[in-house]
């Protein structure tokens, strides 16, 4: 049985390496540029909101720009 997968990497194989590279590069950008945003129910427009949280994530609390230290210090805490 032929799945939709199998189709889709048949047809790839036989673009030529150009082509190939040129997919490769789309399907990266979609992914890790805004895709896993895309299927959420509660995201309208994925680019606009990871945007918005990018940039509440660089502000403090008064609205102020983080300085360095205080971006890496919650971005250190964050992952413990």
């Amino acid at each position: 049985m032929t799945t939709a997968y199998d189709e889709v990497l048949d047809r790839a194989k036989s673009l030529s390496p150009d082509e190939r590279v040129r997919l490769a590069d789309a399907l990266l950008e979609e992914e890790l540029g805004f895709g896993m945003w895309q299927s959420r129910a509660d995201v309208q427009d994925a680019a606009e909101y990871v945007e918005r949280i990018r940039g509440e994530s660089m502000r403090a609390p008064d609205g102020g720009l983080k300085d360095p230290d205080e971006f890496l210090n919650e971005v250190e805490a964050f992952d413990e």
